[in-house]
């Protein structure tokens, strides 16, 4: 009768054990390292598994997917979108005084972006800033610079630029035309906001003009003109931004946190860079990480528990633990390609990893959020706007293809 019962017991123990299911969530995402944390955290416990789809645009046509295609956690670039058209659970119960998460421990100005009202949507998860890299060697030349603000920029360019017998420039400090990112981001700092509408894109002329005419009174006093600037470029600088330092010819290259830090050691140790700032403001890259629940998703306590698993500080130190062990490089910096979001993640981990970052580290007071932008804007960016600041910049009075002109043209191509 005793072996009877334990056999009984034995089954009903296996049948229970064998019928309890994990929670299988979907995370779509457009930033690759998701799937790298996803893995850590599948295999610290057998309770909920994340699977990750790629997708380019999160936002856009979100609204239209079928049900059984919407994900139930969304993490990348630009959800910010989303956050108007209520695709997101509120998740202010993690950050409230008794939640899981501690609030104070997030760079102030990130969290705002994920907020609407006083409830809080999307987490922030990591971000890039600008910076101007240049050789170890001419670091004596910028002891003195903490940041680099542009008419730190202008003044020792010119002190660098060095002409031949004919005029000709050998040597030349930096050149605002030189990378359209650069152009792009001393518009942002200047007061121009940019919105993409339905058909047209919006920005503050007033602002533009003015930022357009400072630009272009840097090229004619600190580099003698377009030309100058063109010329140089053409001749010098068609190596990476790494070796354009290392070269000599220039003082200054244009790159983002996550481009210099990725690099491997053997190219990145002879450098040094500052952070470009503006009223001693620091403006944060485009494309800040996000994470974010989906309203509708049928399993929001399991994805609750992946994201509060994802924004603590022992399971982002595993992701950088792995990144090192693996040698992983190829835009995979820090946490999902940028800098933590968790403000003791960046200033205390990440130089332990990325020794470049010891006396380089964000300073939350610093730092000045994006402004929301549509899930499509990284590509509207590159095919429209940037080459209309290049343009307005370059062609010295010449008539140039209108910035709407140039968003028709883009919309058109996107409808074949």
């Amino acid at each position: 009768m005793k072996c009877k019962a334990l056999f009984f017991f034995t089954l009903s123990f296996l049948f229970f054990s064998c019928g309890k299911k994990e929670t299988r969530l979907l995370l779509k995402t457009n930033n690759t390292d998701f799937i790298s944390a996803a893995e850590i955290f599948n295999a610290s416990q057998d309770k909920i598994k994340v699977v990750v789809h790629y997708q380019d645009e999160l936002i856009k046509n979100f609204g239209a997917a079928k049900d059984s295609e919407r994900p139930d956690i969304l993490a990348g670039s630009y959800l910010q979108a989303g956050v108007e058209k209520k695709y997101f659970s509120n998740l202010s119960s993690l950050i409230k005084e008794n939640g899981p998460l501690d609030k104070d421990s997030f760079y102030p100005e990130l969290l705002k972006t994920g907020r609407a009202g006083d409830k809080q949507y999307l987490l922030p998860v990591s971000f890039n800033l600008p910076a101007l890299v240049f050789y170890s060697e001419n670091y004596e030349r910028l002891k003195d610079n903490a940041m680099l603000s542009f008419e730190d920029i202008k003044g020792l360019s010119k002190k660098f630029n060095r002409q031949n017998k004919d005029g000709v420039y050998s040597s030349m400090g930096f050149g605002p035309l030189w990378s359209s990112d650069f152009l792009y981001l001393l518009f942002k700092d200047q007061g121009v906001f940019f919105n993409a509408g339905a058909d047209s894109i919006a920005y503050t002329e007033n602002a533009f003009s003015k930022s357009a005419e400072y630009v272009g009174e840097w090229i004619g006093q600190v580099n003698g003109g377009v030309k100058n600037e063109q010329d140089f470029s053409f001749k010098y600088l068609y190596m990476p931004f790494y070796n354009q330092v290392q070269s000599g010819r220039c003082l200054f290259s244009y790159a983002t946190s996550r481009q210099i830090l990725s690099l491997p050691k053997d190219q990145i140790h002879n450098l040094d860079f500052r952070w470009i700032c503006n009223d001693n403001k620091i403006q944060i890259e485009d494309d800040l990480v996000s994470v974010g629940v989906c309203s509708k998703s049928k399993k929001k306590a399991a994805a609750k528990k992946f994201i509060v698993w994802f924004m603590g500080e022992y399971s982002q130190k595993q992701m950088l633990d792995r990144k090192a062990r693996m040698n992983l490089s190829t835009d995979s910096f820090g946490i999902a390609g940028g800098f933590s979001s968790l403000q003791n993640v960046t200033e205390r981990l990440f130089p332990l990893y990325y020794r470049a970052l010891l006396s380089n580290t964000p300073v939350a007071d610093r730092l000045c959020a994006p402004q929301c932008f549509p899930s499509e804007w990284a590509r509207i960016k590159d095919v429209v706007v940037k080459p209309f600041v290049m343009d307005s910049c370059s062609n010295e009075g010449a008539k140039i293809k209108g910035i709407d002109e140039r968003y028709a043209d883009f919309l058109a191509s996107e409808s074949k």
